[in-house]
């Protein structure tokens, strides 16, 4: 599939919003720290990083979002957590938050990033279940040549997700002939529509009755003043 910028302005997939608070303290620091592994990384030939800097830097944002953040659903907790500085704060979200922070600790690398969707079965051995929205992450990276898409909502053992140049390892492949489909748009923030639905509720036991299922096809670019 060919992806397509949401934003004409390159610049928008750099900057801080109101949910992607790039400048953030919080957020910097621990995007310093990422760099910092990423350096180490390379200091003792690990074999699983990758050889160029800015991409290991990635890579370690990827890593920090997926193993360290609890998926809400997953750890059985009831918190909705959506804002970058937040989920690193309470370190758990669902996917809509983790892609937030992940974007966020990427652009403050100075790495290029932005929000994917894709439109899943809530519940994948029953066709008739609701059409829901996944988020996920695209990334800028030029040892990979452009846009890549990376998902770091979390393992478990029926799922499995890593970070690769050449392929995509996502823990979700959509099935057409239900329904699923893939959202071509790399937004430069969370889908408006997307965001008011997350905002209705603070917690995850009611979300989880009204998850997000439509896109607005804009979203929050700045933050409100």
């Amino acid at each position: 599939m060919e992806w397509v910028l949401k934003e004409e302005d390159f610049e928008e997939y750099l900057a801080s919003s109101e949910f992607i608070d790039t400048d953030n303290a919080k957020v910097a620091i621990i995007a310093q720290y990422c760099i910092e592994r990423a350096m180490h990384a390379a200091e003792i030939s690990d074999p699983k990083a990758f050889p160029e800097m800015e991409a290991e830097v990635a890579r370690q944002c990827y890593l920090l979002v997926r193993d360290e953040i609890k998926h809400t659903r997953d750890y059985k907790l009831n918190d909705v957590v959506f804002k970058a500085s937040d989920v690193l704060q309470k370190k758990t979200a669902l996917c809509y938050g983790k892609a937030n922070l992940l974007c966020a600790l990427l652009r403050a690398c100075n790495i290029p990033a932005g929000i994917g969707y894709q439109y899943l079965r809530l519940n994948d051995n029953d066709p008739e279940s609701p059409l829901i929205l996944h988020a996920l992450n695209f990334v800028y990276l030029n040892a990979a040549g452009g846009w890549i898409r990376i998902d770091a909502r979390g393992n478990r053992e029926d799922l499995k997700s890593d970070m690769y140049l050449d392929h995509e390892e996502l823990p979700f492949k959509v099935n057409p002939s239900i329904g699923e489909c893939d959202v071509p748009f790399i937004y430069a923030a969370t889908d408006i529509g997307v965001t008011a639905k997350i905002r209705m509720y603070n917690e995850l036991d009611a979300l989880w009755e009204d998850l997000p299922n439509k896109l607005a096809g804009k979203s929050i670019l700045h933050k409100l003043k």
